[in-house]
């Protein structure tokens, strides 16, 4: 699937909750920012478009899983994903494991 731009749009703002940005900020070192997540997951009722979009990118995994009777997943980026949203907002985002 080709990224529109509202799609793009909306996949780098679950992208950014999924990382924690928002509840914790970046930093600033020799004038580059870095950022170093606490998590990185997204669980959600399917089907998800935006995340769908990333995982056929190769920016996000999924496990898929039955919540209250229906289709759900959590998803969480990989460190391709991790570099594509850092190139988005101009910053290097850590894999939060590290």
């Amino acid at each position: 699937m080709k990224m529109n731009d509202s799609i793009k749009a909306r996949c780098i703002e679950l992208a950014q909750h999924a990382v924690g940005l928002g509840q914790k900020r970046p930093y600033t070192r020799h004038g580059k920012r870095f950022y170093r997540p606490y998590r990185n997951y997204f669980a959600t009722l399917l089907p998800c478009e935006p995340w769908e979009v990333m995982v056929g990118a190769g920016y996000a995994a999924m496990r898929e899983y039955e919540r209250e009777g229906r289709a759900a997943a959590t998803f969480w980026l990989t460190r391709e994903g991790l570099d594509w949203l850092g190139d988005q907002l101009g910053m290097h985002i850590y894999d939060e494991s590290n």
